[in-house]
């Protein structure tokens, strides 16, 4: 079943534009090709909440570990980011894992399908990529580690930033 990953967004798509001819002008619409309004789409809200998990929980760790790197770096200037840096990469670092699980919970969606390739990419990704911030969260906390806090901070970034643009060719490729 695609729809679940690949159509993640598909009710974002914006409608096309309307224009309305002026009554009488050779554009304007017979008056009995009124359509009636679109029924509403019916949604249970308990039911969206777990559904595509996966989609919602990623933006923890992709947040939270950006925010966490780039305060890792600013430390080096100023000192009093480091404990906001070291807070936020230890709670990207086990939303990651979250993240990771239910990636792998909702890969059934796409296996077997065009994409595989990229969702083999992508789940390998993932799993660096918390490795990544599990580590540079633990070794942010170690002060004798200071010296390589802008390597970490690097590898984050660069990490989370490959795996989500993988997990947005999975979930915006239309096949």
């Amino acid at each position: 079943m695609l729809g679940g990953l690949a159509s993640a967004h598909e009710h974002h798509t914006p409608a096309p534009p309307t224009t309305v001819a002026p009554p009488g002008s050779e554009d304007a619409a017979p008056a009995d090709d009124v359509r009636p309004p679109a029924e509403p789409l019916e949604i249970d809200p308990r039911a969206a909440l777990t559904q595509h998990l996966h989609n919602k929980v990623v933006h923890f760790p992709l947040a939270l570990g950006l925010s966490g790197a780039v305060l890792l770096l600013l430390a080096y200037r100023w000192p009093q980011f480091g404990p906001g840096a070291r807070l936020l990469l230890v709670v990207a670092a086990l939303t990651a894992w979250v993240a990771v699980r239910s990636g792998i919970a909702q890969r059934e969606d796409l296996e077997g399908g065009e994409l595989q390739l990229w969702l083999d990419r992508h789940e390998l990704a993932g799993k660096w990529t918390a490795a990544a911030v599990t580590l540079a969260a633990a070794l942010a906390l170690l002060k004798r580690a200071r010296p390589i806090h802008w390597l970490l901070a690097l590898l984050v970034m660069g990490l989370l930033g490959w795996t989500a643009f993988l997990g947005g060719i999975l979930a915006h490729t239309p096949v």
